[in-house]
């Protein structure tokens, strides 16, 4: 079970203190809180995730505030998929408060295999999109049919890195 501790009605200077399953107990800053603007389906009363590096280049741990064991693992599409695209429409873009395209941050959910053997799989046909300084979020669907729900991903192409967070 988790708490938060509101610190001060800021963003920039609220932390929550979080106890995961998947890493523990940690202090995040509110800056990493993402707040999203239509909750993920089968989560409807989750909508605030701190959104954190992990421990490899291009993934994040995506984890709610109120309940943390709801957790996610989530990838920098563009790592495995060079020639991966996003094409939002307005209402997604407005929704998000997206001015400019470099304001937004377009991760997919990864699946971990059950057993040994199967893939990993990441939702391209879903991406989630961030306006990291807004802290906003929205899972979308992408326009561009050529991406499935379940793409093959190689997480070694994921660079280690020593800042990131890990699992306990």
């Amino acid at each position: 079970m988790s708490h938060a501790v509101m610190d001060q009605q800021d963003r920039n200077i609220t932390t929550y203190t979080i106890t995961s399953p998947a890493i523990g107990t940690i202090e995040v800053s509110g800056d990493a809180v993402m707040h999203f603007t239509e909750a993920l389906r089968g989560f409807p009363d989750r909508t605030a995730y701190a959104l954190l590096p992990a421990a490899r280049q291009g993934l994040w741990w995506l984890l709610s505030i109120d309940e943390p064991q709801t957790t996610f693992v989530l990838a920098d599409p563009f790592v495995g998929h060079a020639d991966y695209g996003i094409d939002l429409g307005e209402s997604e873009r407005e929704a998000l408060q997206i001015v400019d395209p470099t304001d937004a941050l377009a991760l997919v959910m990864v699946a971990l295999p059950m057993t040994t053997g199967e893939p990993v799989t990441g939702n391209l046909r879903a991406p989630i999109v961030f306006n990291i300084s807004k802290g906003l979020a929205r899972q979308v669907v992408n326009r561009d049919e050529t991406y499935s729900v379940r793409e093959p991903m190689d997480l070694s192409v994921y660079p280690a890195q020593d800042d990131g967070v890990r699992l306990v």
